[in-house]
């Protein structure tokens, strides 16, 4: 049934995307909050039993279907996981690295290896960008936590 429904969507998506060109796909949560995916980074879209799973340059990040409410495609140019509620990258993947665009004073990032075990953690002071290099990690599923939100990336 699952199948069916993806070939359906993915049927729908492409005739609509015929007649008007999209750049990216927006995974939309049931709190309000959006993640966008460049389409010229191939996002790949699939399921789990309990997760939409999104992979793109060789990072998978899982989302848990009972939090989503849709995913659409658009056109835009931003490329990052975005905040729908300040409308501000909370976090993106460029290349190596997790860049933080916009981070407030006294903002939060930690790093979490799937096991629980703290690998990162950053309190920012002031206002601004801050990077976090991936290239050190090992290949396997982390989770990411900036203020109360939570990602789960795979690296591989």
């Amino acid at each position: 049934m699952k199948g069916i429904v993806v070939t359906i969507f993915m049927l729908y998506c492409s005739m609509a995307m015929a007649d008007n060109p999209r750049t990216q796909l927006v995974v939309w949560a049931k709190d309000g909050t959006k993640v966008a995916y460049a389409l010229t980074e191939k996002p790949k879209i699939t399921f789990t039993e309990t997760d939409l799973v999104i992979t793109s340059n060789g990072v998978e990040v899982n989302y848990a279907l009972e939090n989503m409410a849709r995913f659409t495609y658009e056109d835009n140019t931003a490329t990052a996981i975005t905040d729908l509620r300040t409308d501000k990258a909370s976090f993106k993947l460029d290349g190596e690295s997790l860049l933080f665009p916009a981070l407030k004073s006294n903002s939060t990032v930690t790093l979490h290896s799937i096991n629980g075990t703290l690998i990162f953690k950053k309190s920012v002071q002031k206002t601004g960008e801050y990077s976090f290099p991936l290239t050190n990690l090992k290949a396997g599923a982390y989770v990411v936590t900036i203020n109360g939100l939570t990602y789960k990336i795979v690296k591989r």
